[in-house]
């Protein structure tokens, strides 16, 4: 008898994970659900896994095309399935490539008005990756700043670049970004309770040539996840309420 896989199910969508090299987590969707979409048309994905972002998007964004990419076949092959068999189906794609081959994706004139990733942050020095998540968690595949270097040459005009990274690599990171010329639009620091230190950053950046910097300064967000063991704060379920479940 084969043994049936089970799914992990959001109110309006539900996805298997067990192929992909990134599997369902909260840092996937915290930056989906915290994101500013604006008036975003085209969304990329950058290393879906699973496929999770990109359907937290199609959801979030109706009317907009979502890409999502990864170079990882086994999570490609899981992401479209995932898609085909959601609500957004017609709007969501999966491809399996490099993030800087992405333009080949793309018409000549055409760009992506927002750029979203989970971006591997795990630098161990190891030099042999032994496993799809391992390889999926490292910088020397594709690291924060290379997501933000890339993007430029991909955007449309206006366009931003938001991901989910240790807080410890953000300040660095927010200074590699004006030298880029992105200005900051948003950025939230998130625990998991009360007495616990601030671990993740959700950033957003808009490409303007460093413009909005030297004329608005962004205050910074908290997030506290849990007012007790596995009881969500009030902004945490307000955050995710249109997803999870027992939100």
């Amino acid at each position: 008898m084969s043994k049936t896989i089970s799914r992990f199910r959001f109110k309006h969508f539900s996805v298997s994970h067990h192929r992909s090299a990134m599997k369902v987590g909260v840092d996937g969707v915290l930056i989906g659900c915290w994101t500013e979409t604006g008036n975003a048309k085209r969304i990329l994905d950058v290393g879906t896994g699973c496929g999770l972002i990109a359907l937290i998007m199609a959801q979030r964004t109706p009317g907009a095309f979502i890409e999502a990419i990864d170079v990882d076949e086994p999570s490609i092959e899981e992401a479209s399935e995932n898609f085909s068999v959601s609500p957004w189906s017609e709007r969501v794609r999966a491809f399996l490539c490099n993030y800087c081959d992405v333009r080949s994706l793309l018409k000549k004139d055409e760009g992506f008005d927002l750029i979203v990733s989970n971006p591997p942050y795990f630098d161990s020095g190891v030099t042999e990756i032994e496993s799809a998540r391992e390889k999926a968690r490292h910088q020397g595949e594709l690291s924060p700043l290379s997501l933000l270097s890339g993007a430029k040459d991909i955007l449309n005009p206006g366009g931003s670049v938001a991901m989910v990274l240790p807080c410890d690599l953000s300040t660095a990171l927010e200074e590699e970004a004006r030298n880029l010329g992105y200005s900051l639009l948003r950025k939230c620091l998130v625990r998991g309770h009360k007495e616990a230190p601030y671990k993740r950053a959700l950033i957003q950046w808009i490409y303007d040539n460093g413009l909005s910097d030297q004329l608005n300064e962004v205050p910074t967000e908290y997030l506290t996840l849990e007012s007790s063991p596995n009881i969500p704060t009030d902004l945490y379920r307000e955050l995710c309420k249109d997803f999870y479940l027992k939100f």
